[in-house]
């Protein structure tokens, strides 16, 4: 043999400058389309907290509860959690879609923006869990807590636990 041969496959030889130039598109591949989602993301999110974004004031808080409409109650008659938010409510009481039960909505009285009032933002909050209590004690006779696991007592590291369970009951779907 004069010498030259081919590289055997376990070698490294001109393969490899074909084999990193792929790598290298894959690479920008992968980075042009991270770039890309996180853009849509960014854009988003900015249209979401732009002008008129967050919550609006004006908008009914509802929960569908399992009894006819003139169970639930009448004005001068809510259930004690509605009750306690007094007259800066406005409260509608309507049967519930396909004779489901009864859906109760509350929202904040006009003119009460978020912002412009101290307690305004904490309004919304007050009205989503009391429509919550409202359901459950319509429904159920009382207002029910979420489990609470036995083994957990109050230390540091179940601090994170505690305030999960303590603002549970104030965001996410009526």
């Amino acid at each position: 043999m004069d010498g030259s041969r081919a590289p055997a496959p376990t070698e490294r030889g001109a393969g490899e400058a074909r084999g990193s130039v792929v790598t290298n598109r894959g690479r920008l591949a992968v980075a042009a389309a991270t770039v890309a989602i996180g853009g849509t993301a960014a854009i988003g999110a900015a249209a979401r907290s732009g002008p008129g974004a967050g919550p609006r004031p004006d908008r009914w808080h509802a929960v569908t509860v399992n009894l006819a409409p003139q169970d639930v109650g009448s004005p001068g008659r809510w259930p004690q959690p509605i009750a306690d938010l007094g007259d800066r409510v406005e409260v509608r009481v309507v049967p519930a879609p396909g004779d489901r039960g009864t859906e109760l909505a509350v929202r904040a009285r006009a003119g009460l923006r978020p912002g412009e009032a101290p307690d305004a933002d904490d309004l919304q909050d007050r009205i989503r869990v009391a429509l919550r209590h409202s359901r459950m004690l319509l429904e159920t006779g009382e207002v029910l807590q979420p489990d609470r696991p036995s083994t957990t007592r109050p230390t540091v590291t179940s601090l994170p636990l505690r305030a999960a369970l303590r603002r549970s009951q104030g965001g996410g779907r009526l």
